[in-house]
C-alpha cells in the first residue's frame, strides 16, 4: 500500500476516534436538562426519570463482558461501525412520540455506546501505542466538547419556537451518523487488517483478573467516577432550578460544569502517561470531586456556585481521562487492556447505575436534594481511596487466558 494511501487510512481513524468519542456521552448528557420538558409532557415521576437515566449505564454493564469476544471474531472496527449505526437508530427512535420509544430508544442507546466505551481503549493502543496519551486525550476531549454542547444547547432548542424536546434530543444523532460514514469509508483497509489485533486474543476477564486486587481497584476506581458524572448529567439542573435557577440557566450550568472537563480530558493522560506512578492524580482527582460538590451544596448565591462547578468538571475530566488510561497502563498487552476494560466497565456501570436512580428517589422521599449530594461527597472520597491502588506502578497478571 503506498505512504499516500496508508496516510488517508490513518487520517480517517483518527476522524473516527473524534465523532466516536463525540457520539458516546451527548445522547445521555442532554436528557438531564430536558426533564421539565418531556417530564410534564409524558406524566413521569422522578422515579421513572432516574430509571431512565439507568437504562444505558445497565445495558453498559450487563453488555461489556461480551463485547471483547466479539471484537475477537470480527475485529474492533466492523462492531464499532455496527454500533454507531444502532446508535444514530435509537437517538432517532428516542425522539419519536409516546413513553414506550423514549426508553426502548434509551436501552438501544445504551447498548450501544456500551460497544464504544468498551473497544475505543483497546483500539487506541493498538493503532497507536505511542501516542496513547494524547490520542486518549483527544478521545476524551471530543467526547466531553459535544457533551457540554448537547447539555446548553438541547434546552435552547426545545424553548425556541417551532421546536420541541423531541428535536432536541434527535439532534444529537449527527455525530455517529458521521461516524457510520468515516467507518465505511475504512471498511476496505478495515478487510485486510481485521484479523491483525485480535487474532490470538481471548477477550473475556478471566478467572485470574477477577483475582486481581490491582483489575478490582480499578473497576471500583472506574464504577465510582462514572456514578457521579451520569448522576449530575440526570439531577443537576434539577438541583439548580431548586436553588432558583431557570431551567435554561440550569442546563448552561450544566454545560459550564462540563466545560470544566475539556482541559483536563485533555491534559491528564499526557500527565499520566509520562509517568509510571500515577496515584497523586488518583487522590487529587477524588478531593476535587469534593471540594467542588460541596461547593454546590453549600452556596447559595448564582454566581458563587460557577467556580464549584467547574472545579467539579476538572475532578471530572481527570477521572475519566485516568480510567480510560489505567486500562491502557496497567495491562501489559492489547489482550490484557481489553480484558481490563471489559471487567471495569461491566462492573463499573451497574455500579454507577445506582446513581441516577436511587438519588432520584431519595430527594424525592426527603423532598431535598441535600442528602443526594452529601452521598455523592463520600463517594469522591472513595474515587480518592480506590485512586491510590489503581495509580500503583504495576500492571496486572501476565499471561490472562
Amino acid at each position: 500500500m503506498s505512504v499516500r494511501k496508508e496516510r488517508y487510512y490513518i487520517a480517517l481513524l483518527l476522524l473516527a476516534i473524534i465523532f466516536i468519542g463525540g457520539s458516546l456521552r451527548s445522547p445521555i448528557s442532554s436528557i438531564g436538562p430536558l426533564v421539565p420538558f418531556f417530564s410534564e409532557d409524558l406524566g413521569l415521576s422522578n422515579t421513572m426519570i432516574g430509571f431512565l437515566n439507568t437504562l444505558p449505564l445497565l445495558a453498559f454493564g450487563l453488555f461489556s463482558p461480551f463485547i471483547p469476544g466479539i471484537a475477537r471474531k470480527y475485529g474492533m472496527e466492523i462492531p464499532l461501525l455496527i454500533s454507531m449505526v444502532f446508535l444514530t437508530a435509537g437517538i432517532f427512535m428516542r425522539g419519536m412520540d409516546g413513553t414506550v420509544m423514549l426508553f426502548f430508544g434509551t436501552a438501544v442507546i445504551g447498548l450501544s455506546i456500551a460497544v464504544g466505551n468498551v473497544l475505543s481503549p483497546g483500539l487506541i493502543k493498538a493503532t497507536f501505542p505511542f501516542k496513547v496519551g494524547l490520542m486518549t486525550g483527544l478521545y476524551s476531549f471530543s467526547m466531553n466538547i459535544v457533551s457540554a454542547l448537547s447539555a446548553g444547547l438541547s434546552v435552547s432548542v426545545a424553548a425556541s419556537s417551532g421546536y420541541d424536546w423531541r428535536t432536541a434530543l434527535a439532534m444529537w444523532g449527527i455525530f455517529p451518523l458521521i461516524a457510520v460514514f468515516v467507518l465505511i469509508l475504512r471498511m476496505p483497509r478495515v478487510m485486510e487488517e481485521r484479523k491483525k489485533v485480535f487474532k490470538t486474543i481471548d477477550g473475556r476477564p478471566s478467572e485470574k483478573l477477577w483475582n486481581s486486587p490491582l483489575a478490582w481497584a480499578v473497576t471500583f476506581y472506574m464504577g465510582l467516577q462514572s456514578l457521579i458524572p451520569y448522576t449530575l448529567f440526570a439531577w443537576l439542573p434539577a438541583i439548580l432550578v431548586d436553588k432558583g435557577f431557570s431551567e435554561t440557566e440550569a442546563g448552561w450550568m450544566l454545560t459550564i460544569y462540563q466545560l470544566g472537563l475539556l482541559p483536563t480530558t485533555f491534559i491528564a493522560p499526557l500527565i499520566a502517561y509520562r509517568f509510571s506512578d500515577q496515584r497523586v492524580l488518583g487522590v487529587s482527582s477524588g478531593l476535587m470531586f469534593a471540594t467542588g460538590l460541596l461547593g454546590v451544596l453549600l452556596m447559595p448565591v448564582h454566581w458563587m456556585i460557577i467556580p464549584f462547578l467547574i472545579l467539579t468538571g476538572i475532578g471530572a475530566g481527570t477521572t475519566f481521562s485516568l480510567a480510560m488510561m489505567f486500562f491502557v497502563l496497567r495491562s501489559n498487552s492489547v489482550e490484557q487492556s481489553a480484558q481490563l476494560s471489559g471487567m471495569a466497565q461491566s462492573v463499573g456501570y451497574v455500579l454507577a447505575a445506582t446513581g441516577p436512580l436511587l438519588l432520584g428517589m431519595l430527594a424525592e422521599y426527603t423532598g431535598s436534594w441535600s442528602p443526594s449530594m452529601m452521598i455523592l461527597i463520600l463517594v469522591s472520597l472513595m474515587i480518592a481511596i480506590f485512586g491510590y491502588f489503581a495509580g500503583s506502578n504495576r500492571t496486572v497478571t501476565n499471561g490472562i487466558r
